[in-house]
């Protein structure tokens, strides 16, 4: 198993909850629940506590983070907000061309994925990182220290960083239409970037968000409906009343 490979993996059985929250990951258990070795799994760890999915804990010890939809919720309106505002600055500043050389390259490695019109597994980390470039450049662009150090603290906060994409969560062929749709508002945001508007530039970056709290929320809406495959008790039967007469 690849280090991408067993990254998603364990990304994934978090978002499952196949580990409950706050509960204790040690290298030698996951790497014995896994079948690999413990070098990649001591490797991995901390990659996962940077983006948020779990917590140091000790001197090398990490327990799953424990979050809730609300302040997931609330870290992706408020860094929606604040990239909003850096796109705003720098359209009415005016974006220097290395900059928007930079996204453009964003804009090609997206197309490029999705140019066979369907999503593969090893697409899932290229887009993340993609993304994750995408939104760099933004707040990079913007060059406000303080703007950045907001944005670090809410990356912080589990499944919110940008680089986070899980396709087992909503399928591929759904993550595909999600995607595609999320990498228009990127080609929108640099078009208006561009031209200069700003106002356009920061409401087109609040509707993006908008598509990560759809991924991140969908898994719950399909949990709590009723599966296909599971049976369903019948309804008690109802005793037919007399027609009046």
């Amino acid at each position: 198993m690849s280090n991408t490979t067993l990254e998603n993996t364990l990304k994934e059985m978090i978002l499952r909850e196949e580990f409950a929250p706050g509960e204790r990951l040690t290298e030698a258990g996951l790497a014995e629940r896994l079948g690999v070795s413990r070098t990649p799994v001591r490797n991995i760890l901390p990659l996962l506590a940077a983006e948020g999915f779990l917590s140091p804990v000790g001197k090398r010890g990490y327990v799953v983070s424990a979050f809730s939809e609300r302040e997931i919720y609330e870290a992706l309106d408020l860094r929606a907000t604040l990239e909003g505002w850096a796109a705003r600055a720098i359209a009415e500043r005016g974006a220097d061309l290395d900059l928007l050389r930079q996204l453009d390259a964003c804009l090609s490695e997206g197309d490029a994925i999705f140019e066979k019109h369907h999503l593969d597994r090893e697409d899932e980390l290229q887009y993340g990182r993609m993304n994750e470039r995408f939104h760099q450049l933004m707040i990079d662009g913007c060059q406000s220290p303080i703007l950045s150090m907001f944005i670090e603290r809410l990356n912080n906060v589990p499944f919110v960083a940008p680089s986070v994409i899980v396709f087992d969560q909503v399928g591929l062929r759904h993550a595909f239409t999600m995607l595609h749709r999320a990498h228009g508002f990127h080609h929108a945001i640099v078009d208006a970037v561009r031209k200069g508007d700003g106002v356009r530039a920061e409401m087109l970056f609040r509707e993006h968000a908008n598509h990560q709290r759809v991924s991140m929320f969908e898994r719950r809406k399909a949990e709590q409906a009723p599966s296909a495959d599971t049976p369903q008790k019948p309804e008690p039967r109802r005793r037919r009343k007399p027609a009046n007469v």
